[in-house]
């Protein structure tokens, strides 16, 4: 009996030797032409691969036949863009302010750690580390800026265009004004436009005139009735000589400096 499991074990093992070398071996002789037209392929565990072309694609498949890459991309796996990130999470509305600080050093606060995540996730070249699990220290806003005419024009918010005596100036308004952010137009004063200006009553009575303006260049033009152009600071100091000269009126009042004569 013993005998017979041997025999039978080594006729099949030797029928299995011999349908091996039966199946031929596939002959991968193909010459590929030399055109270089780029393809991604990836095959069932590995990473994707770069081919000059289809044709060598199928030459490595056949030296290589249980690979069998598919195609992923007409193109060098270098030149596909990586997936976007899946920032299918969702985060709760809990107010635990937590503070997060980027790259550049800005700080921002966050209404929880998820939604810090979540930016992170959203956007991956804006980047934010959690620093404190609480919000971040206010930043004061700067109080003086000099003294120097140098206008830029900016756009509000609300599509209103305003000059601003220099950039000090309108970094000042978008950080006292976070809502507005005001966008720079242009290194120079916005276009004129002409506003009429109401005389000014006549009054029976001497009237306090205000006497301190804002240190602010934002220079105004007026007319008064005989043609003559007078330049002011601001509006207040304008103000300040209309209540103190209440005979003299201005027909009209432009933005900036009275052209020179």
């Amino acid at each position: 009996m013993q005998f017979t499991t041997f025999t039978a074990l080594v006729v099949a093992a030797s029928m299995t030797v011999l349908f091996a070398m039966a199946v031929p071996t596939p002959a991968c002789d193909t010459i590929c032409p030399a055109v270089y037209q780029p393809v991604c392929a990836k095959a069932k565990t590995g990473l994707p691969k770069s081919f000059s072309n289809p044709c060598e694609l199928k030459y490595y498949n056949c030296k290589h036949p249980n690979a069998n890459s598919v195609v992923v991309a007409n193109s060098n796996c270098k030149d596909i863009p990586a997936p976007a990130p899946k920032c299918d999470f969702m985060c709760t509305m809990d107010d635990k302010p937590v503070c997060g600080k980027a790259k550049d050093g800005k700080t921002s606060t966050f209404s929880n750690s998820c939604i810090l995540a979540l930016h992170n996730c959203q956007h991956p070249t804006d980047q934010f580390e959690l620093i404190a699990n609480n919000a971040c220290p206010a930043t004061a806003c700067p109080t003086a800026c000099p003294m120097i005419y140098k206008p830029v024009c900016a756009k509000l918010q609300s599509s209103e265009s305003r000059t601003f005596g220099n950039s000090c100036e309108l970094n000042v308004f978008n950080c006292e004004n976070p809502n507005e952010k005001a966008k720079l137009v242009s290194k120079a004063e916005c276009p004129a436009v002409a506003t009429p200006t109401v005389a000014p009553e006549k009054r029976t009575a001497p009237v306090a005139c205000p006497t301190m303006c804002p240190m602010v260049f934002k220079p105004v033009c007026a007319k008064n009735a005989n043609g003559d152009f007078r330049t002011f600071g601001n509006k207040c100091q304008m103000g300040i000589f209309i209540c103190k000269n209440p005979s003299i009126s201005f027909t009209s009042v432009t933005e900036g400096a009275c052209a020179a004569k």
